[in-house]
């Protein structure tokens, strides 16, 4: 409100780049009721001051202001005394910020395109526009697959967000009976999940997107009586160095057949890469588990049996089996 000689606090602004400054304009309801366009004037009688004493109002940008990089500032005018002009107005120091008003959308369809995943196998979602990836993460993630009991949140899932995408899949190491899942159909829902969240997709700018990315897909019902397994084995408080960590190899395979429990007719389902030294009391290399009477060639894909018969008859265990039997004695 005006106050002896004030006479407005006037919004300018101005594209980064430009000269002329130009007067911020609002909408108002005139007498009659109806909407007019008048400047953003926190003197007016239209301003609206809080019991702090302080008054804010709304600038009109949708058709009135495009979006870019915009500086901003105020000027209060008063009656003047006569004098320089300098004694009859203050200005503020000038800041810039960003006008936005597209809402980030979903672009194309979550990648990959088909149907059909691998369980660990990665899923994309590429949006418009750069999305706000400062972790903690702002947007909920939830996987359901249907017909078990299995209910991820975005903590329980592997997730990145880099640029215009998120990316993410469900860790196959966290304790999930492969055999249970494989065939299954899963949900995946993103933004905000349940009433009560306050989560969103946000681009960069804070605009939140408008309706929650939903689509589903079905994990491949692939055959685990052919599937191979990959870790990263570490041995840990054991004195190596590069030259003698070589000679360690029949001890670590030793090792994990122990931990297997497997038989020396086992041995070439377990393939190491050369072992590491690191820090000359770690020893690590990374194992691949060969399917079940492997002949060393490997294998790729799964089904829902954990055991099968060999030539000779005796019961095997799948690859994904020993490993789980691997991770479940590491912790």
């Amino acid at each position: 409100m005006t106050n002896d000689r004030l006479k407005k606090v006037i919004l300018f602004y101005r594209e980064l780049g430009d000269l002329h400054w130009s007067t911020a304009r609002t909408e108002v309801e005139d007498d009659d009721g109806k909407p007019t366009s008048v400047e953003v004037d926190f003197a007016a009688n239209y301003a609206e001051e809080s019991s702090y004493g302080y008054t804010s109002m709304k600038w009109k940008l949708a058709n009135f202001v495009s979006e870019g990089t915009y500086e901003i500032k105020i000027e209060t005018k008063c009656d003047q005394l006569g004098g320089p002009p300098d004694i009859d107005m203050f200005g503020t120091s000038i800041i810039s910020g960003v006008i936005d008003l597209t809402l980030p959308e979903q672009y194309g369809q979550a990648l990959p395109l088909h149907d059909t995943v691998l369980l660990g196998e990665e899923l994309v979602v590429v949006f418009t526009e750069p999305l706000r990836c400062e972790k903690p993460f702002t947007f909920d993630l939830q996987i359901i697959i249907e017909g078990t009991n299995y209910r991820f949140d975005r903590e329980e899932l592997q997730v990145v967000c880099e640029g215009r995408k998120v990316g993410f899949q469900i860790d196959p190491t966290v304790g999930i009976d492969v055999e249970q899942v494989i065939g299954k159909t899963f949900t995946v829902e993103i933004g905000k999940v349940g009433v009560d969240s306050l989560s969103n997709i946000f681009d960069a700018n804070g605009n939140s997107i408008e309706n929650n990315v939903k689509f589903s897909k079905t994990l491949a019902n692939i055959n685990l009586d052919e599937a191979s397994s990959l870790f990263k084995f570490t041995l840990e408080d054991i004195e190596c160095s590069d030259d003698t960590v070589g000679a360690l190899a029949d001890e670590v395979m030793e090792k994990i057949m122990l931990l297997l429990e497997l038989d020396a007719s086992d041995n070439n389902r377990i393939v190491l890469t050369p072992l590491r030294c690191e820090n000359g009391n770690m020893v690590t290399t990374t194992v691949t588990l060969l399917p079940p009477s492997t002949n060393g060639g490997g294998g790729r894909s799964l089904r829902a049996a954990s055991l099968s018969f060999t030539a000779n008859g005796i019961m095997a265990q799948h690859s994904i089996s020993l490993f789980n039997k691997l991770r479940d004695l590491s912790q």
